[in-house]
């Protein structure tokens, strides 16, 4: 069916682009715009058969495979979304603790620099105690 609409459609082509040479308008380009409508009636009638019976036997414009595709596609989108946050927690969480180690750190120092400084000045008590 689709070589016999093709055929017509060649031909109507042909016809047209053949009387559209013509400055008048006759019978013959009259009949040709004729064909036209034809040809485009057969045309968008035989698309409409064609949708309904992909309709009825369930195979609408998507197929069951692309619907696939197209899940598979969101699921997909969807597992590199929740990596990706998961990804950023993570990367936050580590920051955070990073931070609160370099924080106990310095505590630590601090800590050590005061116990340095009063052991030091104990020491320094009993030299002088010593040495009167």
């Amino acid at each position: 069916m689709n070589k016999s609409l093709l055929n017509i459609l060649l031909f109507t082509s042909v016809t047209t682009f053949g009387l559209a040479a013509c400055d008048n308008k006759g019978p013959a380009e009259q009949a040709g715009e004729n064909m036209d409508n034809a040809v485009e009636q057969v045309q968008e009638q035989a698309e409409q058969t064609m949708d309904e019976t992909q309709e009825a036997l369930g195979m609408e414009e998507e197929g069951t495979m692309e619907q696939l595709g197209e899940s598979i596609d969101e699921t997909m989108d969807e597992a590199a979304q929740a990596a990706s946050e998961q990804a950023d927690a993570a990367g936050e969480a580590l920051s955070d603790a990073a931070q609160a180690v370099e924080e106990k750190t310095d505590a630590m120092a601090e800590a050590m620099d005061e116990a340095a400084a009063e052991a030091e000045r104990k020491v320094s008590e009993v030299v002088e105690e010593s040495q009167q």
